[in-house]
């Protein structure tokens, strides 16, 4: 064979095998899409983003985020300002809203299976990633933190390779983190700046100045958007923003507290099964201590440490670890494909996880099935009032379980290769997941806010006041849409001052008096799924 063809030939490969990694990206993309629109946004996190996003649209302004049409200081506006380019495509709503991540999830797949196959582990670090519970449940919802974790690690790879950074990588690593920046907030400025001072400690200062080259770039879009605002307001919202980020590290945020091992639990159960097939590999650093080993294990650390010394716990805060854990349970796996055995301890703890999962199905449906046998005996009126709403649960809501039950099933066999293995499971996850969220999800928020949801959709654009008494929500904003007529007024002023429209407001059903005594003269319209829905009259 001439050298020709031997070149065309590898051309022709290559295009095939881009072409076949672009149809799997699509094709994910597609069944991450299936059902995304008919599940409401869930209430806080996905409906504040959501409301951001549309508020700026309703103003058509892209500067200044909202919520109530009032400075929200919580929050920089990139992620807001993908989902405004949603609603144009899609329209204002759960889709739209959402969507952003699933583009997010192809970048990022796509991204970690070129990285995979050019440091050894193939496609099997993007496996790890689309097959875990929490990393491919992320790339369907409508929250920050798959696009600011990609930002991060853009902005690490190159510095986990060792050796000097060219101008060009500078550039590039300095933008990525200026835009989780600019998503998130200055945390992606620590979280960098830890894992840069650990993994540079023994290099000498020539060679640190191309990273601190990279923290000046990352200044630039963050002082842009900040330096806009301050030029409009005198500075207020700077002052206001970095307060809220200030008191965030050192205060427990109100709902969001948690036990100093909360993180581990999370990553255990939340990164399911690439947690357990990370175990071998993170913690033998000897064996496991490449540039990029050792770089996304300081990742990981830096991470876990620092929000587990956080006062304020939330599930999002650890998902930068999913990076670290699904690239280690990639590299167990491929070090070990020629293994004819999986380790007993792995496989006990990887059963007795799947266990955990099977009984919660298991225990949902029958609890669903059985309810009016039960329901009678629940003495919290609040918890009874949710259940007693007319949520069908038909035989295939039990489907999901049966999905776990097959996992069981065929895996018996002790003798099968790791990779293997972690083939099947992850396939069982990735097919649990696909079906547990139109299937599951859906049932149980409709528990938790759907008579909510209801009473302030069927209000949606009335020329009325919107508000909660007693618990915070963004529900009456989003799915309300309130208008800038009817928004910006405190709680306060609408349930006790004087109004010229009536004002429909809600509050949990155990605080109804409390909320009654809040706004006198309000009434009762009813009382339904965990909340009473009040109205108070306008002034004649």
């Amino acid at each position: 064979m001439d050298y020709f063809s031997i070149i065309t030939r590898s051309r022709v490969n290559s295009r095939r095998k881009y072409a076949g990694a672009v149809s799997v990206l699509i094709g994910v993309a597609l069944l991450w899409s299936w059902g995304l629109g008919a599940l409401p946004l869930f209430d806080w996190d996905e409906i504040n983003f959501a409301e951001i996003a549309r508020e700026m649209t309703v103003r058509g302004d892209f500067l200044q985020p909202t919520i109530n049409f009032l400075p929200f200081y919580e929050k920089p506006p990139f992620f807001a300002w993908l989902q405004v380019g949603a609603y144009q495509l899609f329209g204002v709503g759960a889709f739209g809203a959402r969507f952003p991540n699933i583009a997010c999830g192809v970048l990022t797949l796509g991204l970690l299976g070129w990285y995979g196959r050019r440091r050894g582990v193939g496609g099997w670090w993007a496996a790890f990633y689309a097959g875990s519970l929490l990393p491919t449940l992320y790339f369907r919802s409508g929250i920050i933190d798959p696009w600011f974790n990609l930002f991060i690690l853009l902005a690490l790879l190159p510095v986990f390779r060792g050796g000097r950074l060219s101008p060009a990588t500078v550039l590039a690593c300095g933008l990525s983190l200026g835009l989780a920046v600019l998503t998130k907030g200055p945390v992606a400025g620590l979280v960098v700046a830890l894992v840069y001072a650990i993994t540079l400690r023994r290099r000498g200062v020539s060679r640190i100045l191309p990273y601190l080259g990279v923290g000046l770039l990352a200044l630039l879009p963050g002082v842009a958007w900040l330096w806009s605002l301050s030029a409009r307001d005198g500075g207020a919202f700077l002052q206001e923003f970095t307060a809220y980020q200030w008191r965030l590290l050192l205060q427990e945020d109100a709902g969001h507290g948690g036990f100093p091992g909360y993180h581990v639990v999370v990553l255990l159960l939340g990164c399911f099964p690439a947690s357990v097939f990370a175990v071998p590999a993170l913690f033998r650093w000897r064996v496991y201590g490449g540039d990029v080993d050792r770089g996304l294990r300081i990742l990981f650390w830096v991470v876990l440490i620092l929000f587990s010394l956080v006062n304020t716990k939330i599930v999002h805060y650890s998902s930068l670890c999913y990076y670290p854990l699904t690239w280690f349970a990639a590299r167990w796996t491929v070090t070990h494909r020629a293994e004819l055995t999986f380790p007993r301890r792995l496989l006990l703890l990887l059963r007795s996880l799947w266990g955990v999962y099977l009984l919660a199905l298991v225990a949902l449906a029958v609890a669903a099935w059985t309810m009016s046998m039960w329901l009678p005996k629940v003495g919290d009126a609040e918890l009874a009032s949710r259940l007693r709403l007319p949520v069908a649960w038909p035989w295939y809501t039990i489907v999901p379980a049966l999905v776990v039950v097959a996992i069981f099933i065929l895996d018996r066999r002790p003798d099968l290769s790791v990779r293997r293995r972690a083939g099947f499971h992850l396939v069982g996850m990735f097919v649990l997941c696909l079906l547990g969220l139109p299937i599951v999800l859906p049932r149980i928020q409709a528990y938790t806010q759907g008579a909510a949801l209801e009473f302030y959709g069927d209000l949606r654009d009335e020329s009325v006041y919107l508000t909660t008494a007693r618990y915070k929500s963004y529900t009456p904003l989003f799915y309300g849409r309130v208008s800038a007529a009817t928004a910006g007024r405190p709680v306060h002023a609408m349930l006790t001052g004087p109004i010229d429209r009536d004002v429909y407001f809600s509050s949990p059903l155990r605080l109804t008096d409390r909320a009654l005594a809040d706004a006198p003269g309000a009434e009762i319209l009813y009382r339904r799924g965990g909340f009473t829905f009040f109205r108070r009259r306008a002034d004649p």
